[in-house]
């Protein structure tokens, strides 16, 4: 465990009168195996007993890629959020409108009202930040839960895509002629 070596005292030179005795140097060795084991055994247990929490995955259907779905234009909206974040929303060929991200669920409440079979498009700049999508798709999932309560059978329909040349340059006009 632990030893202490007395050594022999050490003699030095004196530097002056005075009867001063030499120090006798003790060594103390500590063996640190049992601390080591200890520590060891603290972690396993630790590493064993800890719940971990269980990554929170979001769920995406995507349609099948053989038969595309024929969905009305009158029954479309559709959402786009560039690379700066900002979000605009329009119906069928309307020019988009932009909208403040907390005024979203509203829009998505009214709309679901007015049209019960609505499709959702959700069109991402590839420059837009991920967080950014993860928001749109959780206030489309709240306006689901809540449309929910009211009818049991409504489901929200949505689907996510990338900008296309037409999304750019609709866009464009939105912002005044300035490139995106």
């Amino acid at each position: 465990m632990a030893g202490v070596d007395t050594g022999a005292p050490v003699a030095r030179e004196k530097k002056g009168k005075g009867l001063r005795r030499p120090k006798r140097r003790i060594a103390i060795r500590l063996d640190m195996t049992p601390m080591v084991d200890i520590a060891f055994l603290l972690l396993i247990f630790y590493m064993v007993t800890t719940v971990f929490s269980m990554p929170q995955a979001m769920e995406v259907n995507l349609p099948p890629t053989q038969n595309p779905i024929p969905v009305a234009e009158s029954r479309l909206l559709t959402l786009r959020v560039d690379a700066d974040g900002n979000l605009y929303w329009n119906m069928a060929r309307e020019t988009p409108q932009p909208i403040p991200f907390d005024s979203l669920r509203g829009l998505l409440l009214e709309r679901n009202k007015k049209q019960p079979k609505l499709v959702t498009l959700v069109k991402m700049q590839k420059e837009a930040k991920y967080f950014r999508m993860v928001d749109v798709i959780d206030e489309i999932q709240l306006v689901e839960r809540q449309l929910k309560e009211i009818n049991p059978n409504f489901s929200y329909r949505f689907s996510l895509s990338p900008f296309s040349e037409f999304d750019r340059r609709q866009m464009a006009e939105v912002r005044g002629g300035a490139s995106p």
